[in-house]
């Protein structure tokens, strides 16, 4: 079924053919933006093209490995695929450049593009169903100095992670988070690193409040437009020619109840939202792009100094959230740790008594035995040997109070020092909410090793 629309069913194609020629598998591809007419017309012409099998199997092969993104870099040696597979780019076996340049010729011609240009950037996206989901794809190329490159992203039509649960909040978090959202009076504000995945938190956040009693509206940028998010009403300004306070002075005129803001913008805007939640009690939202809460609440009193007081004023928490991988349930193994290492990491003695670790299988070349023969060794069917499924945030929830106030404006240029003045408050840091996910199984050690180094 192609968005809601069924297809009949056809047979189970093999990779290759009799010949040991490749067989494209047997889906649809729809192009978006072209009429049906011309998309049938595209259709036929790629499948004469000897590299249209190859293209729609590295498609194929990447939705079902679960990949949300492919990457193709061709040089005059050839080309190189790679996959984003929970986060992590895992690299398939070279192609040499004519097979590589039939497959991009076949694509291009299948979505409508100009097979011929490598320099210029050329846009498509497509529509496709494959195990019972609907996706869209969005193909790009563009020429880079060794040759051209190709970013194909993956998506599902429909989000499909719709609860905070679901992208991992701990229950006790989600009751303090939602009794800030659904706040009669003050600002909150959400963050996360780059690609950690701040529009889907924002996008959760939001879906996950209590809209159905309170108006919210949206002021945002019609150059930048948000996601459509039920009952918050947009309301958009066009950045290239026309301040934004006129459009959010209009919006007043509708006595919201929350105010959505994916920018505060400039001071003026600030001051409005400012006046609206200390005079008139409403409720105020934003994000930015940050490293944990500290940093998110300095970053936007810098942006905005003349307003830095106002805005310190008001906020009453600030959420932020960084993306590990889930352990394998099927696969992970328990182990008890090292009593030291618990200690290194301020885990008091005797509280935590088990930890997991991904199973992964060692590379092909290790599977022998003393004579060098060949051992079977079972691979987890369900990860393919990753040791990992999936991703999940890690979350840090500052409230903002008095004291924390304090503590921002005596050590507005030491973050390190509000973090640890956060802490004898009993703020759990990223540490200390990735341990705890570790020590119910979600998590790795490693992954949450590597998530508070940066990497």
């Amino acid at each position: 079924m192609i968005f809601g629309r069924k297809k009949p069913k056809k047979k189970k194609e093999d990779a290759a053919s009799g010949d040991g020629q490749l067989v494209a598998p047997p889906i649809e591809i729809k192009q978006m933006g072209v009429s049906r007419e011309e998309a049938q017309g595209l259709t036929i012409a790629a499948r004469q093209l000897p590299g249209y099998p190859l293209a729609i199997i590295v498609i194929v092969n990447a939705i079902a490995g679960r990949a949300d993104r492919i990457l193709m870099d061709c040089s005059a040696q050839g080309a190189v695929v790679r996959y984003r597979i929970d986060g992590i780019w895992e690299t398939l076996p070279p192609m040499d450049r004519p097979t590589a340049d039939a497959a991009l010729v076949a694509m291009k011609k299948l979505l409508g593009l100009n097979p011929a240009e490598r320099r210029a950037k050329q846009d498509a996206k497509f529509a496709t169903n494959f195990q019972k989901t609907d996706w869209v794809v969005s193909f790009s190329s563009f020429g880079v100095p060794n040759g051209e490159r190709v970013l194909v992203s993956i998506d599902t039509k429909k989000p499909t992670l719709k609860t905070l649960e679901e992208l991992g909040m701990r229950e006790s978090m989600i009751k303090d988070f939602l009794s800030f959202t659904n706040g009669n009076q003050g600002l909150v504000m959400i963050s996360a690193p780059p690609t950690h995945g701040l529009p889907t938190l924002w996008r959760v956040a939001l879906e996950n409040t209590d809209k159905f009693v309170r108006d919210f509206v949206c002021l945002e940028d019609k150059n930048d437009p948000e996601p459509e998010i039920i009952n918050v009403t947009p309301f958009p300004y066009d950045s290239k020619t026309e301040p934004p306070l006129a459009t959010l002075s209009k919006l007043l005129l509708k006595q919201p109840d929350v105010l959505v803001l994916p920018s505060l913008v400039n001071d003026d805007v600030v001051e409005t939202v400012f006046d609206q939640v200390t005079v008139h009690s409403r409720h105020a939202i934003t994000r930015i792009v940050a490293t944990d809460c500290v940093d998110a609440l300095l970053q936007v009193l810098r942006l905005y100094p003349k307003q830095a007081k106002n805005i310190l004023k008001i906020t009453s928490s600030v959420l932020c959230a960084r993306l590990v991988r889930r352990l394998c349930d099927k696969c992970k193994q328990p182990y008890q740790p090292n009593p030291q290492l618990l200690q290194k990491l301020g885990v008091p003695a005797g509280r935590i008594t088990k930890l997991y670790n991904p199973t992964i299988p060692p590379p092909p070349e290790q599977r022998v035995d003393a004579n060098g023969k060949p051992i079977e060794i079972e691979i987890c069917k369900k990860c393919n040997g990753r040791g990992y499924y999936g991703r999940m945030a890690i979350f840090e929830l500052l409230k903002v109070d008095d004291e924390i106030r304090k503590a921002v404006i005596k050590y507005a240029n030491e973050p390190d020092k509000i973090r640890a003045f956060a802490k004898q408050r009993n703020h759990l840091s990223f540490q200390d909410e990735g341990i705890a996910a570790c020590a119910v199984g979600n998590t790795s050690l490693q992954e949450i090793q590597k998530m508070l180094s940066g990497k």
